[in-house]
């Protein structure tokens, strides 16, 4: 489905945001169409006064840059996510959600500081099990990031999706990506 679009699923389940329209297409070049917004990281930083980089206030520039190496080079998928209930809602609220906003879904918030939104892709599956599911994508994805393309990320013993900011590992053990950006959201922290 298009970015935006509503999914016409009701049931729990999984979904990943994508560069590509089709989920096999490996031949496309991602980077090139959709990248981190000078507008967005903008906003994000007027919506959140108190965000931080490494414990300062950031310029657009170097905020931009921390959140352009989030994103492992080439790569397509750009969020995984999980629906307890209804993937129609849960990614509705996504799609809602204003950036540095906490509700309804601040989860993937690095998703909303790309330009050409409206050029991603919402592919999903109805399913039970929805944690374990969404867990073992994520570490399939990050098992799939070669060295090299890790060895340049923001933090590369986590090489997640662009948007995503923590998986498990097999053993059960949450890791999250050490990206150094704090307060990009305007809960209470």
């Amino acid at each position: 489905m298009p970015w935006g679009a509503p999914v016409p699923a009701s049931g729990p389940g999984v979904y990943l945001v994508s560069a590509n329209r089709d989920p096999d297409d490996a031949d496309s070049e991602p980077a090139q169409r959709v990248g981190v917004s000078p507008a967005a990281v903008g906003e994000l930083l007027t919506n959140c006064p108190r965000l931080r980089l490494d414990g300062i206030q950031p310029a657009a520039s170097a905020l931009m840059r921390r959140l352009e190496a989030m994103r492992p080079a080439g790569e397509p998928v750009l969020y995984i996510g999980l629906a307890g209930s209804s993937l129609s809602a849960r990614v509705g609220q996504y799609h809602r959600t204003p950036l540095g906003a906490a509700k309804p879904h601040a989860g993937g918030w690095p998703l909303k500081c790309l330009g050409g939104l409206d050029q991603l892709w919402v592919h999903f599956a109805l399913c039970g099990a929805v944690k374990t599911v969404e867990r073992t994508m994520l570490r399939l994805f990050c098992e799939q990031v070669d060295e090299r393309t890790a060895s340049v990320m923001a933090d590369p013993t986590a090489p997640l999706p662009f948007a995503n900011l923590e998986y498990f590992t097999r053993e059960g053990r949450r890791v999250r990506k050490q990206h150094g950006i704090a307060g990009a959201s305007t809960r209470s922290r």
